[in-house]
């Protein structure tokens, strides 16, 4: 069997169905002696429902097939054909499939389902089709690019044994010609395979390239629909290596050990292998308490003897020496026996913790399989429950068991990537340093930073020294552009808008794009209450996090005066940051909860909003930025800053470092991607994706 092979899965829309697309691995001498298994699924039912009962079938299809020891008798066995087994795999996976579906009282609909499950062998093609997915065979003939039509006819009796559960039909079998391409689709790919771009891709480029130029047509001619597929092509002889599988009797027992261990109970104990070792050490102290018993009836006997043929009357000392004899006998043969109970207990634990180690280490193994698995087919949401399963079994596990097991610090170091994959964490291990601002001053306390983005600068606020110090991003220069007694307060703050803003005690500072620093009071009743500052209209809005509610005040000329709340019923929420959507005309506001929670009012009401829960949650965030088409949130507590989508709340990435110690701002360059963090005296500078 000499092929190529690659998937297509595009879920476009969720909320229309689940699609998946995969074939089943086995190992090298699996391959050449029981083919390739492959799956397509496509279930019309959007919910995490599909997506377990395609993880299920996959799962089922793989251990009735590959580890059916009839696999390796086809060759020994007349009128035994790989067929049969293929389709014996079928049937047992159907029943199995009823039974899990019943046991964990899932409610599923079977018309919703469309499957196709085959079998690649020797160049030879079976698979059952039932449901709407489509089957072609892809051929260059002297006409031209030829795609001719495999499919079965649906029939209804058909229709009708899906709907009481029987998800496969008869097989069709067929031979793979030489250069032609196999492919497999749910129905809204098919409709678009006669499209002569496509064939032409596939026939003409590499599998792979083909499957990313597919990818991106389909893009351009439907983004809402989802796609699957699988392409196997048949290669010459001389593109691939060809291998021997040499059978051998054991194999029959290597294939019952393996089935038997993935049936054992996770963390369970080979009591067969234990009690083995006890019988074995039972054994040998029967032996030796039988030796000593021999020995001891044989002094006996002799003594007897020698009382028997001496004609006088034994002296008092020589019985008293016997009886020590035989107490000391008896205390050596009581002495051994208890030797060799604390040996055989000992052996015994050592025994028990030798093999609940080995079976843990094969089940934390299992568990990273089938979690790189289901990553590589982007099930992130199964990826997270083998995760969840795989912590609590170590949790589970003593220090000595860990101890045991080979290499457990470089398994419990991948499951940390994983973890970091399914939640979306990229780590950096060292943000790049735009500027350290204890160069200027080696006092500074910075509390706050604004940029000017026509300018490439970045203003820092330090409230102690009273002081703004600036940094050139082009050429990295520091310096400090002015110093004023009114520039004072622990906790400064800042927000851009056509300049460049701080709010310090009593008073808004802007700067201009010619470094100019104008200062302007404004009428605060409780600087300390005020979390966050915006200017919009060239007014200042002020978040009150004691009033829960946003201030807009009114330039009065001399100061900004007069503040008016702008929220309505904010009794339930708990605000500790906001900023205005300057990237559209008529700006909502989104404000930021304390629970990490996201809040977007327009015109003083709230508007319909919310964003996904992440992981690990958000207990203590301190900031919200706006974007043209993101949110952003620095959470001070976790070291870290989330990225979402503005319009639909959903969570993107987020991003850690260990630097990020003392996180106080944060600026957003989303036309650049990058992000600045102004973590005590240190500017990083961090690029991000989107």
């Amino acid at each position: 069997m000499l092929n190529k092979k690659t998937v297509i899965n595009i879920n476009n829309n969720p909320n229309k169905s689940f699609v998946q697309a995969s074939f089943i691995d086995p190992h090298k001498n699996q391959l050449e002696k029981a083919g390739l298994l492959f799956f397509l699924i496509e279930i019309n039912q959007p919910d995490r429902i599909s997506e377990k009962i395609a993880y299920i079938i996959g799962q089922l299809l793989e251990k009735n097939y590959y580890l059916n020891e009839k696999i390796f008798l086809t060759d020994y066995l007349n009128g035994l054909k790989v067929e049969a087994v293929f389709e014996s795999a079928l049937i047992k996976t159907n029943q199995e499939l009823l039974e899990f579906i019943d046991q964990e009282k899932i409610n599923f609909n079977f018309k919703t389902l469309n499957i196709i499950a085959g079998l690649i062998y020797n160049e030879q093609v079976y698979f059952s089709s039932i449901g709407q997915n489509k089957s072609f065979l892809l051929r260059k003939t002297d006409k031209g690019l030829q795609i001719s039509d495999i499919n079965p006819e649906n029939e209804d009796y058909e229709i009708e044994e899906l709907a009481s559960g029987k998800i496969f039909s008869s097989i069709i079998s067929g031979d793979l010609p030489l250069k032609s391409h196999l492919i497999f689709s749910n129905d809204s790919l098919a409709q678009y395979l006669n499209n002569e771009d496509l064939l032409r891709v596939i026939e003409e480029l590499k599998i792979e390239g083909a499957t990313e130029q597919i990818k991106n047509h389909l893009k351009e001619i439907n983004n809402y629909s989802n796609f699957c597929a699988l392409i196997i092509k048949n290669c010459p002889s001389n593109t691939m290596e060809n291998c021997v599988y040499n059978y051998s009797e054991p194999d029959l027992n290597k294939t019952e050990k393996t089935t038997e261990k993935l049936l054992t109970i996770p963390g369970s104990i080979n009591k067969e292998k234990i009690n083995k070792k006890i019988r074995k050490t039972g054994d040998k102290i029967g032996m030796i308490i039988e030796r000593i018993i021999k020995k001891l009836k044989k002094l006996i006997q002799i003594k007897k003897r020698d009382d028997q043929n001496n004609d006088t009357i034994p002296l008092p000392t020589k019985k008293n020496k016997t009886k020590k004899i035989l107490i000391i006998a008896l205390g050596l043969l009581f002495l051994i026996l208890i030797i060799n109970f604390c040996l055989k207990k000992n052996n015994d634990t050592n025994i028990v913790t030798e093999e609940s180690a080995s079976n843990y280490e094969e089940l934390l193994r299992q568990k990273q399989s089938q979690i790189e698995s289901s990553l590589l087919y982007n099930n992130e949401t199964r990826a997270k429950e083998i995760l969840e399963e795989t912590k609590k079994i170590i949790s589970n596990l003593s220090d000595k068991e860990k101890n045991k097991i080979k290499d457990y610090n470089e398994i419990e170091k991948k499951l940390e990537e994983y973890s970091n994959v399914i939640q979306k964490i990229i780590k950096i291990t060292n943000p790049q340093e735009t500027a350290n601002l204890s160069l200027i001053n080696s006092e500074a306390q910075v509390s706050a930073m604004a940029i000017n983005s026509d300018k490439n600068k970045i203003y820092a606020v330090d409230g102690k020294n009273n002081s703004i110090y600036f940094v050139n991003l082009e050429n990295g220069l520091l310096g400090k552009l002015t110093q004023d007694l009114n520039i004072i307060g622990e906790k400064l703050l800042s927000t851009n808008g056509d300049k460049s803003y701080f709010l310090t005690a009593n008073n808004l500072v802007s700067i201009s794009n010619k470094d100019e620093v104008v200062f302007k009071k404004i009428n605060i009743e409780n600087i300390n209450a005020i979390s966050a500052i915006d200017i919009y209209n060239d007014k200042p809005y002020l978040l009150d996090k004691d009033k829960n509610n946003i201030y807009r005040y009114t330039d009065n000329g001399s100061e900004f005066s007069s503040p008016s709340a702008r929220l309505e019923n904010t009794s339930n929420e708990a605000f500790v940051s906001m900023e205005i959507d300057h990237s559209v005309p008529v700006s909502p506001i989104y404000l930021l909860g304390s629970n990490g929670s996201i809040f977007k009012y327009f015109d003083g009401k709230k508007q319909e909003f919310s964003v996904d829960i992440i992981e690990p949650q958000l207990e203590n965030p301190n900031i919200i930025k706006v974007g043209s088409k993101y949110l952003f949130v620095l959470d001070k507590t976790g070291q870290r800053f989330v990225i979402y989508l503005k319009e639909s709340g959903l969570f993107i990435n987020q991003y850690y470092s260990d630097k990020f110690d003392n996180a106080q701002d944060i600026i957003i360059d989303e036309k650049n991607l990058k992000v600045y963090i102004l973590n005590n005296n240190y500017i990083y500078k961090i690029d991000i994706i989107l």
